[in-house]
């Protein structure tokens, strides 16, 4: 790991060796332990050190974060990684893990496409890419399985879709909020069915990666339904190789 970088990137000199002493001092305590990193074009060679280093330690999970062009970072598009560094990411993440025997574990968050890439190379069969392709359902998604609620009591369909509003818990309960009666939370929920980018909105994965960031469409389209322009891979090759339609996800998926 860069200790310079990680001080840099988080703008306090010191960062990264206090980061380490929390870690430790968690592990001494029994507290359970999760590294995060959020992935730029900038980072990406600090991936696998990052993994080493959890391993090292014994932490059992690193989460890397597909940045997201939200809060701190909106009108900062240069920070997006490229397709090209992406799946050499995701491709040396794979090797890793299974080096490594799964210890720690790897997540990728903000790409749902990332997982139906993984199911693509691991599969060996077409019901175990299915299975592995209802795994990726398990995930959460923006207002299907997380919101978040602001110091004003404002509630957004989660951290990364900062522009909405879906109600305030100072005006209704929380449980009102989030149903699924709420008109303004529905488009999340089912997203898939909201999707109007070239690429997204005919995918037959759709409804399992739901269109990956509506922050990244939005930043980069000018539409928040748009196509994620960090998605890399090509659906329709894939699901022609595992003799899959969208018809067949439904069902699998239960929608």
């Amino acid at each position: 790991m860069n200790p310079q970088f990680h001080d840099m990137f988080r703008g306090v000199g010191g960062a990264f060796a206090r980061a380490l002493r929390g870690i430790e001092n968690s592990l001494k305590a029994g507290v359970p332990v999760g590294l995060r990193m959020t992935l730029t074009r900038y980072n990406m060679g600090e991936a696998t050190p990052l993994v080493e280093l959890a391993r090292s330690m014994g932490v059992k999970r690193v989460a890397f974060y597909l940045i997201d062009v939200t809060g701190r970072a909106r009108g900062n598009p240069d920070l997006l990684p490229t397709r090209e560094q992406l799946v050499e990411f995701v491709d040396s993440m794979v090797r890793l893990s299974e080096e490594l025997n799964g210890d720690p574990e790897i997540l990728v968050v903000r790409g749902n496409f990332v997982g139906v890439h993984v199911a693509d190379k691991l599969a060996s069969s077409r019901d175990e890419f299915l299975e592995y392709i209802k795994m990726i359902t398990a995930q959460g998604d923006c207002g299907r399985k997380t919101i978040s609620i602001y110091p004003d009591g404002s509630v957004k369909p989660c951290q990364f879709i900062d522009w909405v509003n879906v109600g305030n818990v100072r005006e209704r309960r929380l449980k009102e909020i989030i149903s699924f009666e709420n008109e303004k939370l529905k488009p999340y929920i089912e997203a898939y069915k909201h999707l109007e980018g070239p690429k997204c909105s005919r995918c037959p994965f759709k409804m399992v990666c739901g269109g990956g960031s509506r922050g990244r469409a939005l930043a980069l389209t000018g539409n928040p339904w748009g196509d994620d322009p960090l998605c890399y891979i090509n659906p329709h090759e894939i699901a022609g190789r595992w003799g899959v339609r969208e018809e067949d996800l439904r069902g699998v998926l239960g929608n």
